[in-house]
């Protein structure tokens, strides 16, 4: 899944350099809490071997903590964004899809590195 998270943050940010292009400042700051977890499972795929060799951990729950930490991470973000949306009904629906798109992504991921460790 490294190369789905490498083009799904490509795909984000080029939605952001559209949302400037188009003078929406706001929209496009509001995408970025949405960069986090692919870039964060990124360097998560890279980085747990090292860092399981740290922590008493295997590398799986190295990379599972790493990814749910960054759903945490993004989440908030998403609260603090939400606040450039002035109608209510904007903010629910920005706050709902980004928690939806955060919670649905991690699951695939550690779901697709346990399938991965017990094949």
């Amino acid at each position: 899944m490294l190369i789905e998270c490498i083009v799904i943050l490509g795909l984000i940010v080029v939605v952001a350099l559209m949302y400037i292009r188009t003078k929406k400042k706001d929209y496009a700051l509001a995408t970025v809490p949405l960069t986090i977890l692919p870039l964060a499972n990124v360097l998560a795929y890279t980085c747990s071997g090292v860092l399981s060799n740290l922590f008493p951990m295997d590398k799986f729950t190295v990379y599972a903590a790493l990814n749910i930490v960054a759903v945490i991470i993004s989440s908030c973000f998403v609260g603090i964004m939400s606040g450039k949306f002035k109608k209510r009904t904007i903010r629910a629906s920005y706050i709902t899809i980004s928690l939806i798109f955060n919670i649905a992504l991690a699951a695939i991921l550690v779901y697709n590195m346990f399938e991965m460790l017990y094949r």
